[in-house]
């Protein structure tokens, strides 16, 4: 680890003004959200909660990927990754500084989010239910910043690492509703074409985290958690992140530079 690179990387965050982005676009969302819950005739303030959680989340979330996108492509066309290998830095501890840096920034993202969420909950007893809600944004942000960084590191285009991105997140979100339809005895029972779909989403659902079930609304809404919803998100953000981190050191390390 280089405290000197996770500050080099922090510093191109602040240049590129991704942090006021995140701010910018979080603000925007939250006043469009206020105005969409308004809309409500009962329970606004849940409403309210609901599109916060929902849709700043989704804007910040993309403003990580596109920053690490671009960031990781611009090194890499400015040479700046073939400098910076030159200093006394090996690959291995190179990849953990831009995971350790991109981290920071994630967790900036999930703070913000969580302190716009903390100024509309209503209700007692909601403050478990918050804080795991907030933790696992914070493992969601960590893990699709990371992918990103993956996804830069080997494909050439930034464009092509974004929606490749992207693409994860959203297979990553809909990942339970996949896995209950490959579950259903009507569809594999009664359409052979779909057998081999399944069996295909099954081995893809091993690789990939469930998203779904590290940030739940329902979380926010009634507040209910116990230890086996922290376990869950420990486990699978511990999990992938470290497959994430093999998966970019192996390609690192394959490169001739």
């Amino acid at each position: 680890m280089s405290i000197q690179l996770i500050r080099y990387v922090l510093l191109a965050a602040i240049r590129d003004r991704m942090l006021w982005g995140v701010v910018a676009v979080s603000l925007l969302g939250t006043c469009l959200s206020i105005f969409s819950g308004s809309a409500a005739i009962i329970e606004q303030d849940q409403f309210v909660v609901t599109y916060i959680g929902g849709g700043v989340r989704l804007l910040s979330l993309i403003g990580l990927v596109l920053f690490v996108v671009f960031y990781t492509r611009r090194s890499f066309d400015a040479r700046d990754v073939e400098f910076l290998l030159t200093r006394p830095i090996s690959r291995v501890s190179f990849v953990v500084s831009h995971v350790l840096a991109f981290t920071a920034l994630a967790f900036f993202a999930a703070v913000f989010l969580t302190i716009l969420v903390l100024g509309f909950s209503q209700g007692e007893g909601l403050e478990s239910g918050l804080a795991l809600w907030s933790f696992g944004v914070f493992f969601e942000f960590v893990l699709v910043a990371n992918t990103a960084y993956f996804f830069a590191m080997v494909l050439g285009s930034p464009v092509s690492a974004g929606l490749s991105s992207l693409g994860f997140y959203v297979l990553s979100r809909m990942m339970g509703g996949l896995l209950s339809i490959v579950h259903s005895y009507d569809v594999v029972d009664h359409f052979t074409i779909y057998k081999g779909l399944s069996w295909i989403m099954q081995a893809v659902a091993v690789i990939v985290p469930r998203l779904d079930l590290m940030v739940q609304t329902s979380w926010l809404i009634y507040g209910q958690v116990d230890l086996s919803d922290w376990l869950s998100v420990i486990a699978q953000g511990v999990v992938f992140l470290g497959l994430l981190m093999c998966a970019t050191i192996f390609d690192l390390k394959r490169r001739q530079f």
